[in-house]
């Protein structure tokens, strides 16, 4: 270890804000960075030192930074230059990533990683963190456990950063795991009923999910199946209807929007996650998880993923959440696990 300082970069965004602040509360006072000069007024404002630099040379800028939080989206344009820088400059790396390609992006770095011992660490996020949890406890309830099905439902806002990338890929396909290899899937082409501590929502499947990726990793199932909530509108969206709203939304309406959630809605937000696993025997195993808002558990997983990367030296290389350990999820409060 350096010295144990964490670097913030997007610090000027909503979740890089967001997570200072959090930092903050805790007594940690962490380096807020990004592109923009924009940053300065954050850093002002939260009494934090700032650094204005590219992803291009960032190493030139991390030589005493233990843990760079690339908070920077979109991830498929940062995760590769900081990923890089990091590894340069031997400091960890995490992102609150959530998507398939990211997730098999810095898993290319995984024997850069291990070779001058760091980690990477693509998935700190509620995106990732609960999901792989959840289905790394599902796999180890039952013997030899063959298919996965992961799903998730928010309740509460989105920042205008995650809308744009969410609503320009819309209706792009993606993956299903299917017998260990991965096929082309299409956005919502199947739906499923889900009930997590007596919350009832219908999840269609979402074909851009880390949880393909990293939930292979971690459980080393072959066959895994990714399903989320979305309003009913963005539902046909995805099924290729509603072209105009969608380009009106990405060019007008969004830009208007707020930065993100408001005080109200991080407040009042909730997550369920559901993991069920099976096995030739048609054993079933199933893990439900209740917790705050995404953004609150955000802050909560990023903040855990670095402090378990910095008390584990031993860890290293590009990591999935749940190879840090599961045992701890349950004991934060306001989450619930059964």
């Amino acid at each position: 270890m350096k010295n144990g300082k964490i670097l913030i970069y997007g610090a000027n965004g909503y979740t890089g804000g967001l997570f200072a602040k959090h930092l903050l509360s805790k007594g940690i006072r962490p380096i807020l960075a990004a592109r923009s000069s924009k940053v300065e007024r954050v850093g002002k404002e939260l009494n934090c030192e700032t650094r204005i630099f590219n992803i291009e040379n960032a190493e030139d800028y991390l030589s005493d930074i233990d843990v760079l939080a690339n908070l920077a989206g979109p991830f498929s344009i940062t995760q590769s230059d900081l990923i890089k820088s990091c590894l340069r400059s031997k400091t960890h790396y995490v992102d609150i990533a959530g998507e398939y390609a990211e997730m098999a992006n810095a898993f290319r770095f995984n024997d850069e990683a291990r070779r001058v011992g760091t980690v990477i660490l693509p998935a700190a996020g509620f995106g990732v963190v609960p999901t792989d949890i959840a289905a790394k406890l599902a796999c180890s309830k039952i013997k030899n456990p063959i298919s996965l099905e992961i799903a998730y439902a928010t309740n509460g806002g989105a920042s205008r950063g995650t809308l744009k990338t969410v609503l320009k890929d819309i209706q792009k396909s993606g993956h299903i795991l299917e017998n260990g290899e991965y096929k082309i899937a299409k956005p919502a082409q199947s739906e499923i009923e889900v009930t997590v501590f007596k919350k009832r929502f219908k999840a269609v499947y979402n074909p851009w999910r880390a949880d393909l990726y990293t939930a292979k990793i971690s459980t080393g199932v072959d066959n895994i199946q990714t399903y989320s909530e979305f309003p009913g509108f963005v539902v046909s969206m995805m099924k290729g209807n509603h072209t105009w709203l969608r380009n009106l939304l990405l060019n007008r309406i969004i830009n208007l929007l707020p930065e993100g959630p408001s005080d109200k809605q991080l407040k009042k937000g909730s997550t369920h996650i559901q993991a069920i696993a099976k096995n030739k025997k048609n054993e079933v195993a199933r893990i439900e998880i209740k917790g705050p808002e995404a953004y609150i558990f955000t802050l909560i997983y990023l903040d855990k993923m670095i402090s378990l990367i910095l008390e584990n030296e031993s860890k290293k290389g590009c990591l999935t959440p749940s190879e840090l350990g599961t045992e701890w999820l349950g004991k934060i409060n306001g989450v619930e696990v059964k």
